[in-house]
């Protein structure tokens, strides 16, 4: 009795001041940050080279060797870099892909746009990663690649992805749009297969001020490939050599990025004193299933996400008192519209099928406070103690 009344007294006590926790931090971080951001957009306006200035090659190798990796191109976005990435590795019409079915949809557009079909697969239920027994059994004479999704910011067995992929004579492609920073026993997201592909958008752990994403690859004739389809076909003798794309990124989110890269390290520290407060204070409550965070990994938490058979109602209890959440993802990936006419049987993914109906992201970013996060914790030990 003594818990149910703390937990709905310091309910009480947010309902009363009606304190907004947003989702994401993105304010606070340029709050917290104002005025170097605004010293590093000064120069750029001022130096007046825009596009691919000296401040795009400083971040390719900073976020190249902060991953392992030899080359890293800049481009406009993660989506672009995993088309890009494709169409590097010679991915053809017709040619199957393995995916995810349990991911944002920018993990398999780009096999639509590379004219390739998507095969998705199931999930883990412990973890949201991909099921490597049922992604083995999905590989057919058509398979020529498999895309890697890390989610929510760890990373998926990549020996075991690697020698998978060996095994079947398959183009390993690295999405790790949500794991910058992770590792898995020593090794760091970005370093595995031909090439893995980051996303930089506002919401990732460092983000552009606006779109970023970039290739990381040990092939020179892959990042000069890339280079390439990065910039209208152009090749280094200014020739429009190949069917290229406008995928360049600005100096200025170069400059950004290289400004927040440093700022890495401890905002993962941060996020993770977070979660561990979440898991505290959360993982004694029956109907809660919390994030597991594997021994021997560092885990960025992109997303804090725990899963409930009560989620609808728990997302619009903590709404009602001003606590923002969301849900990542509401949906498989072949149940959207875009992907009708892959004749995908998506009543195989029976994990990801009854997880997209439990998972509820909580507020997680270094500028949250201890008590913010408290008060999280406590709003849904009350609902659970109604």
């Amino acid at each position: 009795m003594g818990l149910k009344f703390s937990a709905l007294s310091q309910e009480s006590n947010i309902m009363k001041n009606k304190a907004f926790i947003p989702f994401y931090g993105i304010d606070r971080m340029y709050k917290d940050n104002s005025s170097e951001i605004s010293e590093i957009i000064d120069g750029i306006y001022r130096g007046g080279k825009m596009l691919m200035g000296p401040e795009i090659e400083l971040f390719e190798t900073a976020i190249s060797d902060h991953c392992d990796r030899k080359y890293a191109v800049a481009v406009g976005s993660c989506t672009d870099a995993l088309y890009f990435s494709l169409k590097a590795a010679g991915i053809n019409v017709g040619d199957e892909v393995l995916v995810t079915g349990f991911s944002y949809i920018a993990s398999a557009t780009p096999i639509l746009r590379a004219g390739a079909i998507p095969v998705f697969v199931d999930i883990n239920s412990d973890n949201f990663q991909m099921n490597l027994d049922d992604l083995t059994s999905k590989v057919t004479a058509k398979t020529k690649a498999i895309i890697n999704v890390n989610l929510f910011g760890e990373m998926l067995d990549p020996e075991k992805i690697i020698e998978l992929a060996d095994s079947h004579g398959l183009i390993l492609i690295e999405d790790a749009a949500q794991s910058l920073g992770s590792e898995y026993h020593g090794r760091p997201s970005g370093s595995v297969g031909i090439s893995s592909c980051l996303s930089f958008d506002p919401t990732k752990i460092i983000g552009a001020f606006g779109n970023g994403g970039a290739v990381l690859c040990d092939k020179l004739e892959t990042r000069d490939h890339i280079r390439k389809l990065r910039n209208h076909g152009k090749n280094n003798e200014g020739e429009f050599e190949i069917l290229g794309y406008n995928s360049r990124m600005a100096s200025a989110q170069a400059a950004l990025l290289s400004f927040q890269l440093g700022k890495l390290d401890s905002w993962i520290a941060r996020s993770n004193e977070i979660a561990k407060l979440y898991n505290e204070k959360l993982s004694d409550i029956e109907q809660i299933i919390t994030p597991k965070i594997r021994s021997g990994n560092i885990h960025t938490f992109h997303k804090y996400v725990i899963r409930t058979e009560n989620r609808d109602e728990l997302k619009q209890h903590l709404s009602d008192i001003g606590i923002q959440t969301l849900v990542h993802y509401g949906h498989v990936i072949p149940e959207q519209p875009l992907f009708k006419s892959t004749d995908q049987n998506k009543e195989q993914l029976t994990v990801a099928l009854k997880t997209k109906n439990e998972v509820l992201s909580l507020p997680i970013y270094p500028q949250l406070s201890n008590e913010e996060a408290g008060s999280i914790c406590s709003a849904i030990r009350a609902f659970f103690e109604k």
